[in-house]
Formats: C-alpha cells, structure tokens, sequence
C-alpha cells in the first residue's frame, strides 16, 4: 500500500521556503526587541554592584595598606566628577604631598553617580591601626534610582555593603 500525501523524496523540494524562513526571522527579532529594556535595566543594577563593590574593595585596601606600611592611607571621595582615590601620608598632614603614593584615580561605573559621602571633607583616613577616622557611608545611585551603601565603622575599620533598595532621593 503506498503512503498517500506528497512525497519530499528526490523532488528537490525539501526544506523551508523563504516566507517560512522570513516569519521566523521576524518573531526572533521581535523577541529580542522585546527583551532589550529588561537588558538595559539588568545592567545598570550589575554597574551599579561593581561600582560598591569598587568602592568597599579600595576602602579595604586602604585600610591593609596603612597596617601593613604603618603609615596613615586616605581616601577621597569626588563626587562632582564620580571618582575616588587613594594615597599614603607618609607625614600624617591629612593632604596629599609630593612624594607621597597615591594610587590612580578610579571612575564609578557608567550611569553610576556618588551621591551622598558622610565623612568630613569627603574624605577618610586609616591608622596603622586598622581603625578608620571616622564612622561614615558613601552611597551610590544609578539612573533608575537603586541605590547601595557602603558603611565604614571607624573603630575597626571594617565595611559593610548593602543590598540594593529603591533611594529615595
């Protein structure tokens, strides 16, 4: 008994044709049109955790580097310009001298603002101690308005990062 229907076989026919081929096209486009803002959104949370990330890493390193060369390490804080660095005092003025060893200056990441440094003079210091000058946060926003905060307990120098939560401005 033969199969009934059209056979494919050695027709030359076999495949997709080009409107086939066109309709899938156009519903993986739209797909992917679609899921662009939720994209967009997820990487402004993600740079808005590395730039605290950053920011608690260069707070930590500071303070190993003032215990480790027994010289007070300070970090500044530029939140006009959305940068910050560090440097060692070697003469515990509070200022950067030449002479002194500052690291580069460090950008926060893209659509990532510094809005708000509690330390006096946006700055703070470490002691050979370990112990920061004072207690202090510095937080971070990105342009959906979520926020982390970076905490600094100044007796024992240790930072705290938050978890992400809507800023209220």
């Amino acid at each position: 008994m033969k199969p009934r229907g059209r056979s494919y076989i050695g027709t030359g026919e076999a495949g997709f044709s080009l409107i086939e081929l066109l309709v899938v096209v156009a519903i993986m486009t739209a797909l992917l049109a679609a899921s662009i803002p939720s994209l967009r959104q997820h990487t402004e949370t993600v740079n808005l955790m590395k730039g605290s990330e950053a920011v608690s890493g260069t707070l930590k390193l500071a303070r190993q580097r003032a215990v480790a060369t027994s010289n007070d390490v300070v970090v500044v804080f530029d939140s006009v310009n959305g940068t910050y660095y560090l440097y060692e005092d070697v003469d515990g003025d509070g200022t950067y001298d030449v002479g002194e060893t500052r690291s580069g200056t460090y950008d926060v990441p893209r659509r990532v603002t510094i809005d708000d440094v509690t330390f006096a003079s946006d700055k703070v210091t470490f002691s050979p101690s370990g112990a920061a000058s004072e207690t202090g946060s510095v937080v971070l926003v990105n342009t959906r308005d979520l926020a982390r905060r970076i905490d600094l307990t100044a007796a024992t120098g240790l930072v705290y990062v938050t978890d992400v939560y809507a800023f209220g401005g």
